[in-house]
């Protein structure tokens, strides 16, 4: 009876556990957005240029339309990246845990990261569309269109199926850039645990190393995805062909400084929140849970 009630005890822990790997990953992901979207908005309108913007360029543009414009595209992301990566953080985590309990290997680490950014493609593509879409009206006065209104357009134009507009693209940007994003992140983590640096540090320096060097991998197929959901082409070997012919590789990269300021800034955030919310979330469900569970055996 008490061997049968040990393994409930385990199997209701492994579900809380569960539980809070997704949760986490939610908060840390809406903490990450927050701090990151004015940036991103910038990135956004740079890669969709016909010209060579300047940064600044850019950023003078969206103020002269009011600075609230940096914040276009926000609500909707504001809520379903935590969603978006609820889902990256909670498959990645139970995967690896799955192919490796230690987190040491290399090859468990690079199966589950590129595993979850297959998964996670389910949720972000609808999501990049549609704030990709109210972004582009930054540079203008005036509300950007809302997200009913994205939707409708959408999918009065291109049915159901247009919400999925650049998902190879964006599978393409996703499943190299995340391996590389949570492989890089383990391996620092480990480095840092030497030091003994604490958790949210630890987390932070991790955080911010990761994102950069995931931006490295994903930054070219990042343009071809933004111009195919801005609307200027349809498909991923469309807009490959038009970037080409202009014979401009550096077109691959536009934007790339602002990326990459933003990914230390973003994912050292998202990690850090990460890190504290599944610490908190352990130590108030998990261990009450297994208090309750052994009182109950007793």
């Amino acid at each position: 009876m008490n061997e049968a009630k040990d393994v409930m005890i385990l199997s209701a822990w492994v579900s809380v556990d569960t539980v809070n790997e997704f949760m986490a990953g939610a908060v840390g992901g809406m903490a990450g957005l927050a701090v990151g979207h004015p940036m991103d908005t910038v990135k956004i309108l740079m890669q969709n240029s016909l010209h060579r913007p300047t940064t600044m360029g850019v950023v003078n543009l969206v103020r002269q339309a009011g600075l609230t414009n940096f914040f276009k595209g926000l609500s909707l992301p504001f809520y379903s990246y935590g969603l978006v990566n609820a889902v990256t953080f909670g498959t990645y985590k139970c995967s690896l845990k799955k192919l490796d309990p230690t987190g040491a290997s290399s090859g468990a680490c690079v199966m589950a990261g590129a595993l979850s950014a297959m998964v996670q493609l389910i949720p972000a593509v609808p999501v990049e569309l549609i704030k990709i879409q109210q972004q582009n009206s930054a540079s203008r006065s005036g509300p950007a269109p809302s997200t009913l209104n994205c939707i409708r357009a959408i999918i009065q134009t291109h049915g159901f199926r247009g919400l999925y507009t650049g998902l190879t693209a964006h599978a393409f940007r996703d499943v190299p850039g995340l391996t590389v994003y949570f492989l890089t992140y383990g391996k620092i983590l480990s480095m840092n645990a030497c030091f003994g640096l604490s958790p949210f540090w630890s987390a932070f320096i991790a955080g911010a190393i990761s994102g950069p060097v995931s931006w490295v991998v994903s930054m070219p197929f990042d343009v071809v995805k933004t111009r195919m959901q801005s609307g200027q082409l349809n498909t991923t070997k469309e807009v490959l062909l038009g970037l080409l012919k202009q014979n401009d590789y550096a077109i691959f990269f536009r934007g790339f400084h602002v990326a990459m300021s933003r990914a230390l800034i973003v994912n050292a955030s998202i990690f850090a929140v990460y890190e504290m919310a599944y610490d908190w979330l352990n130590k108030k469900y998990c261990s009450s849970l297994y208090v309750y569970e052994t009182v109950q055996a007793i």
